[in-house]
């Protein structure tokens, strides 16, 4: 074969592969946006990081660690979950702010029970004898566990309970330490911890699965949606100076509860609720950076959207704590 044909060969091969690694790229991010179960590939491809799996001696000497730190693997737990019925769903990783501590950073991969995944389903029997099955309501809401976790010792497992809202993207974050400890500390590892702590998060899901659907029966006058958009507005403006009296003049209240689709039009406490966590998570709101919000000539600014996820359970945590204490 002449140099030039294999060249064209070469090059033939590299589109091939780039063909297929598009091709594998896509296919899982329509699986993440469908809340599939993904396999060790496409976790992998969203979450290397996840997939350390010793640490050597010299690795805890460069981390600070000591030497008789016990190591659990993330996936480890992964397959733990998945023994419990429990599949991975997404996954990702924080960008490590030190090169040191790359390749141990901060990472959070999202869980689903196919038994909390189910339409509302009328079956009808005909005078034939025959029969058929009907969905009534699709599923729009599906409980989660939200497991984060990093390899350089700084975080031990933690695992949260939280419910996904189909319609928007949004996932009200529960409080778990209300049920139990939610952390698995890396000493002592082992399956019957993660299944108890299971159980009790199934035990929790079932309980706030009510409270949702006692949130959607509160209605809310104009002043209590004003109060709820103020405290929600302190999770984000925590300096002393701010305050429930003053918070109206720094945050525009009315951007938080600005309605952006016909799922969240009304003066419910859910609606009110994803509307303001949309609004208060991505950022979708005006703030003064000095003067009063509202008053002409101030200088305004666009809130700023929370990605970091451990600070996006945080607040979504506090934020549920005071639509439940509403019910």
């Amino acid at each position: 074969m002449s140099k030039e044909n294999q060249n064209s060969a070469r090059n033939t091969l590299f589109e091939i592969e780039a063909r297929r690694q598009k091709s594998f790229v896509d296919a899982t991010a329509e699986k993440v946006r469908n809340h599939q179960a993904l396999n060790d590939d496409e976790i992998k491809l969203l979450c290397p990081v996840a997939f350390k799996f010793r640490l050597t001696d010299k690795e805890k000497t460069k981390l600070g660690l000591s030497k008789h730190y016990s190591f659990v693997p993330t996936m480890k737990v992964v397959n733990d979950l998945r023994e419990l019925g429990y599949e991975c769903v997404d996954a990702k990783q924080v960008k490590a702010r030190k090169k040191s501590t790359n390749g141990y950073q901060k990472h959070m991969l999202t869980f689903e029970h196919p038994k909390y995944k189910v339409d509302k389903v009328k079956e009808v029997k005909f005078s034939d004898g025959r029969t058929a099955k009907f969905t009534t309501e699709k599923a729009t809401e599906y409980p989660q566990l939200l497991l984060t976790n990093s390899h350089d010792g700084g975080n031990s497992f933690s695992l949260s309970a939280g419910i996904f809202r189909l319609v928007c993207s949004n996932g009200l974050v529960i409080k778990t330490e209300d049920y139990g400890s939610a952390r698995l500390v890396h000493k002592g590892y082992s399956f019957d911890a993660v299944r108890k702590l299971v159980n009790e998060f199934n035990v929790t899901i079932d309980e706030v699965l009510t409270k949702v659907t006692a949130m959607k029966q509160v209605e809310l006058t104009k002043a209590q949606q004003i109060e709820f958009a103020k405290k929600a507005a302190l999770l984000r403006f925590t300096a002393k100076s701010y305050n429930e009296d003053n918070i109206a003049d720094v945050v525009d209240l009315d951007g938080l509860l600005e309605v952006e689709r016909k799922e969240d039009k009304g003066n419910g406490l859910y609606e009110v609720f994803n509307r303001v966590q949309e609004s208060l998570v991505k950022g979708k709101y005006l703030y003064a950076a000095s003067g009063k919000v509202n008053e002409e000539g101030t200088k305004t600014r666009k809130g700023r959207e929370i990605k970091n996820f451990k600070q996006s359970i945080d607040v979504n945590k506090k934020l549920s704590e005071l639509a439940f204490a509403l019910v």
